[in-house]
């Protein structure tokens, strides 16, 4: 049997917990709120500089991912990748805006695409700290303190940001990472040894040829398809409303950036019991009909979202969009995995979720790019582009609604 990389108690578990506390407060208070606002406010960047910056940073993730994944499972080895990967990444997010604002973009890209193949690796250690069915529980658990994470980052953002700026708030937000992820890191045993470098080359062609089957097979299954294009186009939406709401709220609806964080505490605070519920839901009337809920959810409150400038609503109505956003989002998360495993053949579970984790990379590129597009390159303004994600979610819910025999799911 090989040796476990985390030795299975108390204190190891926990350390791998608190980690993810560092993945939140990265996407949730670096990607979410202080990178675009320090863009937009004291860089003279716009819609387009963020959007083209994680576009990129995503295209780097869907071509590695598949490569560094099957790396991983071919060596048997991940703390040596999760100790460079994260150190690699909280590096260069204390590095941001030290050297201006194309060297600083050139920094986000880089602490994107590390700390998403460090997940690969972190995910991948679940297996050696869970045994008698408590995956589910220990994930569950990373999940949740994971928020205070993300309402750390944002609480800092509301007691420090005018004071202290965005750039020190960048470096705050590494320290805290390193603080969460050391004792993970710590906790590792380290096995390190040279590699045949031919390794690389077998791993890159097996990883095309699997990817190439795993296609071949998935559009036999018609309903598996319609799956993976309505996930690509409600996550489209989601992302790239995720990604550019506070500079929406800030610019466009005319909140203030203290105002603009409260909500998004709430949205946070929110989604905690919501996850709870939606949870529970999903086994009294099935995954589907609650994935397809919160799919209407998000078509209702990014339609309002483009309406409040168009129709002259008052700021206020922002309030009820970002609150709610938190309940629509933890939905469509505790419903998607139920949905894999129903359709899903026992035998080829880790292929369906591959293709399943594939076309959420393919929305994480097109989403930041396409509201760039829209609202900067062609000028169209931030509601257009807050349109075009209500048409996304729309025809997600369109290919939804045509599952055959979707009530069994």
């Amino acid at each position: 049997m090989a040796r476990l990389e985390l030795e299975r108690n108390p204190t190891t578990i926990s350390s791998w917990v608190i980690y993810d506390m560092a993945n939140t407060m990265f996407s949730a208070g670096v990607v979410g709120l202080v990178f675009p606002l320090w863009v937009i406010s004291h860089s003279g960047g716009d819609d387009a500089t963020v959007g083209y910056t994680l576009t990129v940073a995503m295209t780097l993730v869907f071509f590695l991912s598949p490569l560094v994944g099957f790396l991983s499972d071919r060596l048997k080895r991940r703390m040596p990748f999760l100790l460079v990967l994260t150190l690699c990444w909280i590096v260069s997010t204390v590095l941001i805006g030290t050297w201006g604002l194309k060297l600083s973009l050139l920094l986000v890209v880089t602490a994107l695409v590390f700390i998403q193949l460090a997940n690969i690796f972190y995910n991948g250690l679940l297996g050696d700290l869970s045994t008698n069915g408590n995956a589910g529980l220990i994930g569950g658990m990373g999940v949740g303190l994971g928020y205070i994470g993300a309402i750390t980052a944002v609480g800092m953002s509301i007691l420090l940001l005018e004071d202290d700026g965005h750039v020190n708030l960048f470096r705050l937000m590494g320290f805290c990472s390193l603080v969460f992820t050391t004792p993970l890191l710590v906790a590792g045993r380290y096995r390190i040894s040279m590699t045949n470098g031919s390794l690389f080359a077998e791993v890159f062609t097996e990883t095309l040829r699997l990817m190439k089957s795993s296609f071949q097979r998935s559009v036999t299954n018609s309903n598996w398809m319609r799956f993976l294009v309505s996930r690509f186009w409600y996550l489209w939406a989601v992302n790239a409303a995720s990604s550019f709401a506070v500079l929406y709220a800030v610019q466009t609806v005319k909140m203030s950036e203290t105002e603009v964080q409260m909500i998004l505490v709430i949205g946070i605070l929110t989604g905690i019991p919501m996850g709870a519920f939606w949870g529970w839901l999903v086994d009294k009337i099935g995954a589907l009909h609650v994935l397809k809920v919160n799919v209407l959810g998000w078509v209702l409150l990014l339609t309002i979202a483009a309406a409040i400038p168009l129709m002259t609503w008052p700021s206020s109505v922002w309030w009820f969009v970002g609150s709610f956003s938190g309940t629509v989002l933890s939905g469509l998360y505790v419903a998607e995995r139920p949905i894999v495993l129903a359709m899903a053949p026992l035998d080829r579970r880790s292929e369906y979720f591959a293709m399943f984790t594939m076309s959420g990379r393919l929305a994480a590129i097109v989403a930041p790019f396409s509201w760039g597009m829209v609202s900067t390159t062609l000028g169209f303004g931030q509601p257009a582009a807050m349109a075009t994600l209500a048409i996304c979610a729309l025809i997600a819910l369109g290919f939804i609604s045509v599952f055959k025999q979707w009530r069994t799911i």
